[in-house]
């Protein structure tokens, strides 16, 4: 085989809470995600040594040396006992850093094809040992779809799929903020933590074929940014006041998803929110299958 093709899709956090710090200084989390359409696009090719290569408009600002699609090939060599001998050639479409989960999901779709184009024919099992090592998000994307994700978030219960939702990304305005998701944690109290009731109660609906109800897209991360971002906070309540009451939290931010009716007017809503300043991203929440699409290349 001589190259693949993967797709790399982001992700939007459906419930979000942070049940406790652990000895190891990580915390444990309880998280319902679904991956979405927007995504970056991967190649895989052999080379003599590991090469990556970004693209696009998204791609100004990493480095291609430290990517997580890099690492995800170092990590997965080590583990087979072999050299990282492959091109990774990354078209990046997923802002970052967002909250979308863009560089974890890049992460994962090496792991997959690395899994095909290596000839290693690993179970899911063993490749998410490999995807914890990487970032607590690798596990899973290696999934795709629905999942509730507990531990780090390298625990992955896989949930039904959602049937299609259509979903605005906005994103707004803001400089990148260095070390964002370290200091979100870092700025959270015990009076953040909870049980994950609320993830576990969405995800028993969702696996019951049922919609997500409002009332449980939650994420801890937005009583954050309550406290502590008060230019964001501004964004979001302009956006509400332009059409969007029901903002959701992308992960530690700064992107907020809103769901849409199908019959809902999109271009002049898009048109109300690019004007106060945001990227306007259109999008659908995605089916495991097509997450995991593998295409070798003609």
């Amino acid at each position: 085989m001589s190259a693949l093709r993967l797709r790399a899709p982001a992700k939007i956090n459906l419930a979000l809470e942070v049940t406790g710090r652990r000895p190891d200084g990580y915390h444990d989390i309880d998280t319902v995600m679904t991956t979405i359409d927007l995504a970056d696009d991967l190649r895989l090719s052999p080379a003599r040594a590991l090469e990556v290569v970004l693209s696009g408009a998204e791609s100004k600002d990493i480095d291609p040396v430290d990517d997580l699609s890099g690492r995800a090939a170092r990590a997965l060599a080590v583990a087979a006992g072999r050299e990282p001998a492959v091109r990774i050639e990354v078209t990046k479409r997923i802002p970052s850093p967002a909250g979308l989960g863009g560089g974890s999901s890049d992460a994962a779709a090496v792991l997959r094809g690395l899994n095909v184009l290596w000839g290693l024919d690993w179970p899911l099992t063993r490749l998410s040992e490999a995807a914890a090592t990487v970032g607590s998000d690798v596990p899973f994307f290696l999934h795709g779809g629905a999942a509730r994700c507990t531990g780090r978030g390298e625990v992955v219960e896989p949930l039904r799929d959602l049937r299609p939702l259509r979903l605005l990304i906005l994103v707004p305005p803001v400089g990148a903020m260095a070390n964002k998701t370290a200091r979100r944690y870092g700025a959270l109290t015990p009076h953040d933590f909870t049980d994950g009731h609320r993830s576990w109660r969405l995800s028993q609906r969702l696996a019951r074929g049922a919609p997500p109800p409002t009332n449980d897209l939650v994420n801890v991360f937005e009583t954050v940014v309550e406290r502590t971002d008060a230019e964001l906070l501004a964004h979001y309540a302009s956006y509400r006041a332009a059409g969007a009451p029901q903002l959701h939290l992308c992960g530690a931010g700064p992107a907020v998803y809103v769901f849409v009716h199908e019959g809902a007017r999109v271009a002049d809503l898009r048109r109300g929110f690019e004007a106060l300043g945001a990227r306007v991203l259109e999008a659908r929440t995605l089916p495991r299958a097509a997450a995991q699409a593998i295409a070798p290349e003609p």
